[in-house]
C-alpha cells in the first residue's frame, strides 16, 4: 500500500465512521411507540417465508440497495434479507410497489419477487433460495429490469480494456465477479448479516487484482475484501509473517497492538491454500480500531477479507465474523463452507 494510498484509505475510513445512525427506512420516526419498532413507519411490506417446512412471519424494510425481513416482533431481529443487483435511479422507498414470498421454482422454500416503478421503468426482480449456499439468489432470466440490465456502469463496454467482462453477483455486497481475461478470481461471501451497506470505495486494477471496501449505514463496521500480486519472498520471511504484513497494510496506520497471527487449519484445507486469521487494534484512543483479517496466498495472489471496526461494535462479533469466513470461496470454485 503506498503512502498516498494510505493517506487516501486513513480519509476514507474517517468519513466512513463518521457516518451517523439512521433508521431502516426513509420514512422512520424516533418516535418509537412501547419501544416497538414497527409503529415507527419503517416497515413497508409483509408476508410469510416459508423454509424447510417452517413458516416465519415478516416485515419488509426498503433500502437504497437491498431489501431487510425482519421477524415479526417487538424487538427487531433481521431473518434475511436481498441485494439489489442494480442501482435504482429513484428512491427505493418511492420506488417499491410490492414483495411476494411465493415458492416459484416448486422446491418448497419461499423465494422472493419483488417489483419497483424506478422512474418511469418498471422493473421486476426475482430471486430463488438456495438451499445449499443458505441466501437468496437473484435470478436474471426469472427478472425484468427494464432498460438497464445489471449494475451499470460496473459493466464494462466490450471496447474497454483491464478486467474483461463483470458481471455482478449478489454476495450480499454486490461484488464483481471476473467472467475471462487476466482477471483474479474473487474472494466471495455469502450474503452478509448486516442491513444497509453502503460501498466506499471499488478498484479493479489493470494486472486484474481489486480492491472493494463496503460499510454499514452508521459506520461502525468497515468490510475490505482485496487481491495483489504476491510478492513474498518466503527465503526471507515465512508466509506468517508476510501475510501478517499484509493484514497490517490495510489499517493505514503504524500504531499497532495487540497482534495475534494464528494458521487456520479448516480454512485451509478447505480453500486448499494456507490461511492465516490476522486480529490486531490500529491507532490509539478514540481513533482505535479492531481488525479481523483472512488472509491467504495462492502464490500468484494475496487475498485479506477484512473486518474493522469501533472497539464498542467489535464486541462479541468474532463469531460472527468465523462465520462469515467459513463461507467464503474464490470465484473459479466452490463454496468452502
Amino acid at each position: 500500500m503506498t503512502n498516498l494510498h494510505k493517506k487516501n484509505f486513513a480519509l476514507l475510513l474517517a468519513a466512513v465512521l463518521c457516518m451517523s445512525l439512521t433508521a431502516c427506512g426513509s420514512g422512520g420516526s424516533d418516535n418509537v411507540a412501547g419501544n416497538d419498532w414497527r409503529v415507527t413507519g419503517v416497515v413497508q411490506g409483509s408476508g410469510t417465508i416459508t423454509r424447510d417446512g417452517e413458516d416465519t412471519d415478516v416485515l419488509v424494510c426498503v433500502h437504497a440497495s437491498d431489501a431487510a425481513f425482519y421477524y415479526d416482533t417487538k424487538e427487531q431481529v433481521l431473518f434475511d434479507s436481498v441485494t439489489y443487483p442494480l442501482d435504482l435511479e429513484s428512491d427505493a422507498w418511492e420506488a417499491f410497489k410490492s414483495i411476494d414470498f411465493a415458492d416459484l421454482n416448486g422446491d418448497g422454500n419461499s423465494d422472493v419477487t419483488m417489483n419497483f416503478d424506478d422512474g418511469g421503468t418498471e422493473r421486476l426482480m426475482v430471486w430463488f433460495w438456495d438451499a445449499e449456499n443458505e441466501m437468496f439468489m437473484f435470478e436474471p432470466d426469472e427478472s425484468a429490469l427494464g432498460e438497464e440490465e445489471g449494475r451499470g456502469d460496473l459493466i464494462p463496454d466490450d471496447e474497454e480494456e483491464g478486467q474483461g467482462d463483470l458481471i455482478p453477483e449478489d454476495d450480499g455486497r454486490g461484488d464483481l465477479i471476473p467472467d475471462e481475461g487476466n482477471a483474479a478470481p474473487v474472494l466471495m461471501s455469502g450474503a452478509l448479516p448486516f442491513t444497509n451497506m453502503e460501498n466506499v470505495q471499488s478498484e479493479n486494477y489493470d494486472d486484474g487484482t481489486y480492491y472493494y471496501a463496503d460499510a454499514t449505514e452508521d459506520g461502525q463496521i468497515l468490510v475490505i475484501s482485496t487481491a495483489q500480486p504476491s510478492h513474498g519472498d518466503f527465503d526471507v520471511q515465512s508466509p506468517e509473517e508476510y501475510l501478517a504484513d499484509c493484514a497490517l497494510s490495510l489499517s493505514g496506520t503504524d500504531t499497532v497492538d495487540s497482534l495475534a497471527v494464528e494458521a487456520n487449519d479448516a480454512y485451509t484445507a478447505m480453500m486448499s491454500y494456507p490461511v492465516y486469521i490476522v486480529t490486531y487494534t490500529a491507532g490509539e484512543n478514540e481513533d482505535a480500531r479492531e481488525w479481523t483479517v483472512f488472509a491467504m496466498d495462492t502464490d500468484f495472489y494475496t487475498y485479506l477479507y477484512g473486518f474493522c471496526a469501533v472497539p464498542d461494535a467489535a464486541d462479541d462479533m468474532q463469531s460472527v465474523y468465523q462465520d462469515i469466513f467459513a463461507g467464503l470461496y474464490l470465484s473459479d470454485g466452490e463454496s468452502v463452507g
